[in-house]
């Protein structure tokens, strides 16, 4: 009886040990990189990264507020900030409607006054329930910002 328990105990003794080791103990040491790669690596110009970059242009909502249902007809006033030394550049605006992007751009410019930095629709019919519009614009940086909103016309 006592070979038995002898035994076991040995077993037991060599599983705890290979579960403690894990997978890692039985592979090779491999090298993520390798000495040349490491080489050229060190020898590249090290370029500190820009600190401070300016964020994208912003896109706020004036009208209508969304924060409650909006009762038609509606103005849609919408104000860009863009990138500090830049300027909106008015020819990227893009505005899409729902989950499946539909254009309304044209449509909405084609009512719209638009400003350097605004553009203000007047007397809108939006359809009942609710919408998911997206905006989108760019600056003369190159940045670019989008914005969705989320809108709820009352019947």
């Amino acid at each position: 009886m006592a070979s038995i328990s002898t035994t076991a105990m040995g077993l037991f003794g060599a599983l705890c040990l290979a579960l403690t080791a894990g997978p890692a103990a039985a592979q090779a040491v491999w090298h993520l990189l390798t000495p040349e790669e490491e080489a050229r690596d060190d020898a590249a110009p090290h370029v500190a990264a820009p600190r401070d970059l300016p964020g994208p242009p912003t896109i706020v909502l004036v009208r209508p507020d969304i924060a409650r249902p909006i009762r038609n007809p509606a103005t849609i006033e919408v104000r860009f900030t863009p990138t500090p030394g830049g300027a909106i550049d008015m020819r990227t605006f893009n505005a899409t409607y729902g989950w499946l992007g539909v254009n309304i751009t044209r449509r909405l410019l084609d009512h719209a006054t638009m400003t350097a930095n605004s553009l203000t629709a007047l007397n809108v019919d939006l359809p009942s329930g609710e919408h998911r519009v997206t905006l989108s614009i760019a600056d003369t940086t190159g940045r670019s910002a989008s914005r969705t909103f989320n809108l709820s016309v009352s019947r």
